[in-house]
């Protein structure tokens, strides 16, 4: 009988311990967004959205495409959150929006404290990113420039 309850007991310990695992395990929230940095992500709305809200708009940006679907863009690194309103001021969504690096395909070069980043896809070409050194971003960028106001003529 007293084995009986032992072993009841270290059935509910086990199975604590697994909730609590899955409970650590779990993401924070099914209504959180990982953006990558410079990269789009739709937001479909089962209802009308009426009014929306971007925590902080340096970290991300909303675009409306119509009253049901909506585009959250990655602009810098971090997190904010946002929030979008229905029919008498109803919360349709609120949920956090973290910023990552898209990393794929990428090599890093750091030559002394100048750091550069290469896309290789398949051929390697610069991609300038926030926390590049100075001189490899202000070559990039100029020559980014460049090419788009030639396109613009």
């Amino acid at each position: 009988m007293r084995a009986r309850s032992l072993a009841k007991t270290v059935a509910k310990s086990f199975l604590a311990a697994i909730a609590v695992s899955v409970a650590v395990a779990a993401p924070a929230s099914a209504r959180d967004i990982r953006v990558a940095l410079d990269q789009a992500f739709p937001i479909r709305l089962a209802e009308a959205a009426e009014g929306v809200a971007i925590g902080n708009p340096s970290i991300a940006g909303v675009s409306v495409q119509n009253d049901h679907l909506l585009f959250v863009t990655g602009r810098s690194y971090g997190a904010t959150n946002l929030v979008v309103v229905g029919a008498n001021n109803r919360v349709l969504y609120n949920g956090r929006v973290e910023v990552v690096a898209d990393e794929t395909n990428v090599v890093m070069v750091t030559r002394g404290a100048e750091t550069a980043r290469l896309e290789c896809t398949p051929l390697c070409r610069p991609r300038p990113d926030i926390g590049d050194g100075a001189e490899a971003s202000d070559a990039i960028n100029s020559q980014i420039t460049n090419r788009a106001s030639t396109a613009s003529r």
